[in-house]
């Protein structure tokens, strides 16, 4: 994602420390692109990583953000305040919730296929016509009361209550 000076178009790309794995995976919910940093890798890695690949490194590490540009770093302990402080950076795109896998970062493609419907469970064939599946890992996600719980949370977090994207 393009970052620009009035916010960010889908071309900015992110990469997140290992310190941030919750947090990471309520960005990809948001449809954040974000890599994630394995407990393994030092610092020079994620900084050759961001700088191969043109992205923004978001970390808790104060010494590694002053490190690596562009990077956001981020102050607080919690994951809702971690996920406040990122979007008043860059605010989400509300249309593009529930585009990305929040454990792979894959992109999530809505389909019908008769193969995949006929592999959910029974109460999930009979209330969806269609589900999403992740292009990268082949997880398959659907609109349930687990989607509605992420939903108001997100609203909660975004300061959206009660909205749908």
């Amino acid at each position: 994602m393009t970052f620009q000076a009035d916010g960010w178009t889908n071309k900015v790309r992110f990469y997140a420390d290992s310190m941030l794995g919750k947090f990471c995976r309520w960005l990809r919910l948001m449809g954040y692109d974000v890599q994630y940093a394995t407990s393994d890798m030092n610092d020079n890695d994620i900084i050759e990583i961001c700088q191969r690949e043109n992205l923004v490194l978001i970390t808790r590490d104060d010494e590694l953000s002053h490190r690596y540009s562009p990077s956001v770093f981020i102050r607080n302990d919690d994951y809702h305040s971690q996920l406040r402080e990122f979007i008043s950076l860059y605010p989400p795109d509300r249309s593009r919730y529930f585009s990305r896998c929040p454990l792979c970062n894959g992109p999530l493609e809505k389909t019908s296929d008769s193969n995949i419907m006929e592999s959910l469970p029974e109460g999930v064939k009979k209330l969806h016509d269609h589900v999403y599946v992740c292009r990268n890992c082949g997880k398959i996600y659907w609109e349930g009361s687990h989607y509605f719980s992420i939903m108001d949370r997100l609203n909660e977090i975004t300061g959206h209550h009660g909205e749908k994207p």
